[in-house]
């Protein structure tokens, strides 16, 4: 092991010391080229590394960009902010590369700030599902700064390897469809699923090995969808944060956590509202797609942390109960009431 960089995997909730990756420097590079050849429009980010610049706020070392000049940013937001300065004095390209949830935050801190902003962003992002609201959002706040944003989401399976499928494309209803990266992921294509015909699928073959994985892969036209686990992801809370507008966007954070009926949103920091507010903190789509009874109550930032233990190191939990409760209508008179 001397001389290795081992990196645990920021998805992972093994204690187990001897799980972890060896970043090979060789393998991840030949990864960035297999991503440039399936996806041509990320040339420009790879092909000439003085053109680009890594800004790094991923919890995890990943590899496979050391001919790259990168800035490790440890989740900090001023350093962040410099890193983005520094891409814009220079002309480069930026590589962004964080989580859904994180990321967001620290672009949105670094709007905040007068500055200039690099022509083009690629946010490489992975961990756990981007909603298509949140990704739009962000879109349109770089546009008026002259930035253009494209979006790469990454999978991977902790312990085994990062990028193992990637998307660059939704369908029409806003779902990522994933190409095949890594062809030591292997991908039955008669079942189009793993885990065989039962649809729930506990393993995966990564080198002809079966391991474990809690995720639902199956085939899509030329593509895959990824249904990420139910136990964290379930499909009428991750509906509901489709409805959420910019607005929701810019004043929560995406963390939130159910205390009874009620949803507790974490306000992002600065954003905490001088008046106690018991319902209705989001926009009218957001509430109305709520199930009935069910009430938004915001909670400043650093309290929520308090309360729940909530990390930017760590993944949402967005598979609250109230979302998953049998006949259950929209919102709508709640949130009149509130209006």
């Amino acid at each position: 092991m001397n001389g290795k960089i081992l990196s645990y995997s920021a998805g992972s909730t093994s204690l187990d010391p001897y799980k972890f990756r060896v970043i090979d420097s060789g393998q991840p590079a030949e990864k960035m080229q297999r991503l440039v050849s399936t996806f041509p429009s990320l040339q420009p980010f790879f092909v000439d590394p003085s053109q680009s610049l890594v800004v790094d706020a991923y919890p995890a070392s990943l590899g496979g960009m050391e001919s790259m000049t990168r800035v490790i940013t440890y989740l900090h937001p001023p350093t962040c902010t410099r890193a983005l300065r520094l891409a814009a004095a220079e002309n480069r390209r930026v590589v962004f590369v964080a989580q859904p949830l994180a990321g967001a935050d620290l672009l949105i801190q670094a709007l905040r700030t007068q500055m200039d902003w690099p022509s083009e962003l690629l946010w490489a992002t992975g961990g756990y599902p981007l909603p298509a609201s949140l990704q739009r959002s962000v879109d349109g706040w770089l546009a008026e700064r002259g930035c253009r944003l494209s979006v790469l989401q990454a999978y991977g399976v902790a312990e085994l390897d990062h990028t193992l499928m990637a998307s660059m494309h939704r369908d029409q209803e806003s779902r990522p469809i994933y190409q095949l990266v890594d062809p030591r992921l292997e991908l039955d294509a008669a079942q189009n699923r793993f885990g065989g015909d039962s649809g729930a699928s506990d393993q995966v073959r990564f080198r002809g090995e079966k391991r474990k994985n809690h995720d639902r892969i199956e085939s899509f036209g030329t593509g895959y969808h990824i249904h990420g686990n139910p136990s964290l992801y379930g499909e009428g809370a991750l509906q509901w944060l489709e409805q959420w507008q910019p607005e929701d966007w810019m004043n929560h954070t995406g963390f939130w956590r159910e205390c009874g009926r009620a949803i507790e949103l974490q306000q992002r920091s600065g954003r905490s509202s001088s008046a106690p507010v018991s319902v209705n903190s989001l926009s009218w789509s957001a509430m109305t797609s709520l199930p009935t009874g069910v009430r938004c109550q915001p909670v400043e930032h650093y309290e929520f942390m308090s309360r729940s233990g909530m990390s930017w190191m760590e993944k949402p939990k967005w598979n609250a109960a109230a979302f998953t409760q049998p006949g259950e209508q929209a919102n709508v008179s709640l949130a009149a009431a509130a209006a």
